[in-house]
């Protein structure tokens, strides 16, 4: 590098303007953003692991049908009550074997699927969680008991900008 000159100064010489200043104007398409009918094609899904029964095959057709990316979340909550609603901390390996299975499956359907797995309560991790990877869907297997119901409720109250779709599979008990 001569003396006297910036990195920045050669990096406008060279005609390619400042660094890090983006050259896209408001309101114009990026290259990160999909493109119709591309790569692009459905939606970001959140599947929260909550039920055991995500990997059924009539829950994983339906989530894939619809989404381009899946993200599994497999919240470990110790304040988790009993009853089949979440996951207790004894039930990690019930957990991890359920998320591979769903993500198994789903990779047969050519998704993208990310799993996470996260310790705390199970509403706020969900929340967060779809803020943060800006999902447009959440998908849940729809249970019959308080604590489901009231996760449901809160999920619609905090994120009114995301879909959530309870899903009811036969059999249910």
């Amino acid at each position: 590098m001569k003396k006297g000159k910036t990195s920045s100064k050669l990096y406008e010489e060279k005609g390619k303007g400042k660094p890090g200043k983006s050259k896209i104007q408001p309101g114009e398409k990026g290259k990160s953003e999909p493109k119709p009918g591309g790569k692009g094609k459905g939606i970001r899904v959140l599947v929260p692991l909550l039920s055991k029964r995500e990997a059924e095959p009539a829950f994983i057709d339906l989530v894939a049908s619809k989404a381009r990316e899946v993200i599994l979340l497999l919240v470990i909550d110790t304040n988790a009550m009993s009853g089949g609603f979440g996951f207790a901390t004894n039930e990690i390996a019930v957990g991890n074997a359920l998320m591979q299975k769903a993500k198994i499956a789903l990779g047969k359907k050519k998704k993208t699927c990310n799993d996470v797995i996260e310790w705390g309560n199970t509403a706020n991790k969900i929340e967060h969680l779809a803020m943060l990877h800006m999902v447009d869907k959440i998908y849940v297997v729809k249970q019959d008991n308080h604590f489901f119901k009231k996760l449901l409720h809160d999920m619609r109250e905090k994120l009114p900008g995301i879909e959530i779709e309870a899903v009811k599979l036969p059999g249910w008990e």
